[in-house]
């Protein structure tokens, strides 16, 4: 994945009674009909943002950018639970660090049914168009993270490009091996028709 074009909002679809654990074990892993990971964050109702996965992410793949998009998951039902004011502002402020980081404009910052608008309907409840305004309003702010907010964005930063090096890697690997393997297949080929 050269990068991410998109940073797209999606509610889980569980409810307040699933654990955090769960529904993080649950983006992680996948469902029957989708293999894991969902997203690359999940964001739960008390505003914390857990890291999921590195790199590409079933969350978006029919919609507008693909899944070269990046996906925050955020933990609510979708049919009708009352989104914690905690949790909206952690989205604000973790989509606003996010588009500052990869360099995009707030209007990078769409649900997923503004990506896939005749499939999906998430994150229901929200008001993408105010979030932006907010996104918007939060990068026009002088920084207010904190040094640890800094820090522990540095390291999900640092595992995203660790882990994409080590796919790039094991891509490389892969095609040597598979070249080195094709030259021993020719060289007995040749071995076994010089011999007939």
């Amino acid at each position: 994945m050269a990068g991410f074009y998109a940073v797209v909002a999606h509610h889980t679809a569980t409810g307040p009674k699933a654990t955090d654990q769960a529904v993080a074990n649950l983006l992680r892993n996948g469902r029957s009909d989708l293999p894991g990971p969902l997203s690359q964050l999940g964001l739960d109702r008390h505003g914390r943002y857990w890291l999921i996965a590195a790199g590409r992410c079933n969350h978006n793949g029919l919609g507008l950018h693909g899944n070269n998009a990046l996906g925050i998951e955020a933990y609510n039902d979708g049919v009708g639970e009352p989104w914690p004011t905690v949790q909206v502002d952690a989205y604000v402020r973790g989509a606003a660090a996010i588009l500052d980081h990869l360099g995009l404009p707030t209007s990078r910052f769409l649900g997923h049914r503004e990506t896939d608008p005749t499939r999906k309907s998430d994150p229901r409840g929200l008001d993408m168009n105010r979030l932006r305004q907010r996104v918007d309003a939060h990068r026009q702010q002088e920084d207010d993270m904190t040094p640890e907010q800094a820090q522990w964005l540095g390291r999900i930063h640092h595992e995203l490009v660790a882990e994409q090096q080590s796919v790039r890697e094991l891509v490389a690997q892969t095609r040597m091996e598979s070249a080195a393997t094709q030259q021993k297949l020719d060289r007995l080929i040749a071995a076994v028709e010089g011999g007939e």
